[in-house]
């Protein structure tokens, strides 16, 4: 175990739009692990398949997966939320709701006046390799354009900072978090964790041809390590699988 190398992918999949181009992405980059958020269902897909963006991936890649639903349309046609793949056996999951899960219409769900009142929460996923067990986890951060430190972004990320605290095992955690790196939201998490993205001189995750809050572009997407795991090598592609660029990390574990 100690001295492997592991490569993980964080991606915000903006509900499907891009769906073919990023399973071609997923596949030729093959990864170990994959952390997304806006995995949508039903009527909230972008992408124009049946009605579950997870299992279709999860079936298009061949790799072990949890999602967790944080956002069900009133009329139940449609859903949101967070996902992980893996290569590695998946033992188990639990969501950790940073903000109470409701059912709102579509109009809502797609409205930019309501996003900052939008639920969120982080999935936490128990992985078995070998005789080790790592944790793998998937956030959304709170919605705020432009990214801006808020009363709901300091609560929400420090309740993810004391459960990363909490942790015995090696973790990683991708997420999208909506903040920028200089931001307190994003230092409570660096207290806790190592944040890749810290001096590595990419100044961008937002794909600036897409995103909403173009266009200007901003680093909102991290991979966040326990001490546990050395950095070998990071990327953000610029390409369209997403609104957002993916992020890839090559991390090898130092036991």
């Amino acid at each position: 175990m100690t001295g492997k190398t592991y490569k993980f992918v964080q991606i915000n999949i903006y509900k499907g739009k891009y769906l073919n181009d990023l399973l071609d992405f997923l596949k030729s980059e093959n990864p170990d692990f994959i952390s997304m958020q806006e995995v949508t269902s039903g009527e909230l897909n972008f992408a124009k398949i049946g009605s579950d963006l997870f299992a279709h991936i999860k079936r298009e890649t061949g790799y072990d997966g949890v999602c967790s639903v944080d956002i069900t349309l009133s009329d139940g046609k449609g859903t949101m939320g967070n996902a992980v793949f893996s290569k590695f056996k998946i033992l188990s999951n639990k969501a950790i709701f940073l903000k109470e899960k409701n059912k709102y219409t579509k109009d809502q769900v797609n409205d930019p006046r309501f996003f900052p009142f939008l639920p969120r929460h982080l999935l936490d996923v128990t992985v078995q390799i070998g005789s080790e067990k790592f944790r793998i986890m998937s956030w959304h951060g709170a919605w705020t354009a432009p990214p801006t430190d808020t009363v709901e972004t300091l609560r929400q990320s420090q309740i993810v900072s004391n459960h990363l605290k909490s942790l015995k095992e090696p973790f990683i955690m991708g997420g999208d978090l909506n903040a920028i790196p200089q931001s307190k939201t994003v230092g409570n998490i660096n207290r806790v964790a190592r944040n890749l993205m810290m001096d590595s001189g990419i100044l961008a995750t937002t794909n600036v041809k897409i995103h909403k809050i173009a266009p200007r572009a901003y680093l909102v997407d991290y991979i966040f390590t326990s001490s546990h795991f050395d950095l070998v090598k990071l990327s953000v592609p610029n390409i369209t699988v997403s609104d957002h660029l993916p992020v890839i990390a090559s991390i090898e574990y130092k036991g």
